[in-house]
């Protein structure tokens, strides 16, 4: 049986195309010769075969967590401390009544309280307030003067309902007890600063020359602190001082004739007499949170040994 001229024709033509794309293909890549193992024998006669580990590329820069910024604190550390004010700061109103006052002291997170001001004072549904209380005045263990009133911040509020002179508000974040008398106070979000941290000053290392001050206050009036404890210093804005900057800590320890005198609430040591000359004992580092006209908050964040108010601090 003869085919037609014509089916043999495209028999041909085909078996000519699937030859070029046969020949066009690239070969395929050599197999890789697999990595050498390495054997080792332990006591027994087991036979240990180790897998081979891949080798990092030298100079290659890989970017880590540990590079980037960090947050100096926390939100507690500034929404849950305080501030340094005059002794006689004027407030827009004061917690006078609660709706459970029958029978609770002191107030938490979603109680109701009641203030005296209103419509009369320009308060409207939605306000949000700091809730303060001021505390002891704030001596320098240095000249003995006063630095201002430390006021404690207790907690917050929002307004719910205003009536023509008092008005009810919510608690939304309780720190500690809210108590009766507490004033409120317009509220500002504090952020939180970012900074890459250095190696902290050791034994040995020379002043940076910069702003110097002293620390001033504790959180909660403790007399020894360390690391992750909040502090005030008596440098601000009118040192050049920044939230973000670093402060190394440190004293003079000259002999224990010196002692410690009372000043305050606190019991502070004492510099030495002009004319001696000692180094310097470092005593850790504190990031610098908020700042104020002449004070900043601070927190510590590498301590070798117990940080007292009084010990000198400088800008890093």
């Amino acid at each position: 049986m003869r085919l037609p001229e014509r089916r043999i024709a495209s028999l041909l033509a085909g078996l000519l195309l699937a030859a070029s794309g046969l020949a066009q293909t690239p070969p395929p890549p050599p197999p890789q010769p697999e990595p050498p193992q390495t054997q080792r024998e332990i006591p027994g006669g087991t036979i240990v075969i180790t897998p081979p580990t891949e080798q990092a590329v030298i100079g290659q820069a890989r970017a880590t967590v540990e590079a980037a910024p960090q947050p100096l604190g926390y939100e507690s550390d500034l929404h849950c401390f305080g501030y340094l004010g005059p002794p006689n700061e004027k407030f827009p109103a004061q917690v006078i009544g609660a709706e459970n006052l029958a029978e609770q002291i002191d107030y938490m997170t979603s109680d109701l309280l009641y203030i005296n001001g209103g419509y009369d004072r320009g308060l409207k549904v939605g306000d949000e307030f700091w809730l303060v209380s001021p505390e002891q005045m704030v001596v320098h263990p240095a000249t003995g003067k006063d630095l201002g009133r430390f006021y404690e911040y207790r907690g917050r509020a929002v307004v719910e309902s205003v009536e023509p002179r008092t008005a009810s508000i919510r608690v939304t974040n309780a720190c500690t007890d809210v108590t009766m008398g507490s004033y409120l106070k317009p509220f500002e979000p504090i952020p939180i600063p970012l900074a890459r941290k250095s190696a902290p000053a050791v034994a040995g290392d020379p002043p940076s020359g910069k702003v110097r001050g002293r620390i001033v206050f504790t959180r909660d009036g403790i007399v020894a602190v360390g690391s992750d404890h909040t502090i005030i210093v008596d440098l601000g804005y009118a040192e050049g001082l920044e939230p973000g900057d670093f402060l190394t800590i440190y004293r003079y320890a000259a002999g224990r004739e010196y002692g410690i005198r009372p000043v305050g609430a606190y019991w502070v040591n004492l510099p030495p007499p002009p004319g001696t000359f000692i180094p310097r004992t470092y005593l850790g580092e504190v990031a610098i949170l908020a700042v104020g006209d002449r004070w900043a908050i601070g927190r510590v964040s590498d301590s070798y040994r117990l940080i007292e108010v009084g010990d000198e601090v400088e800008l890093k």
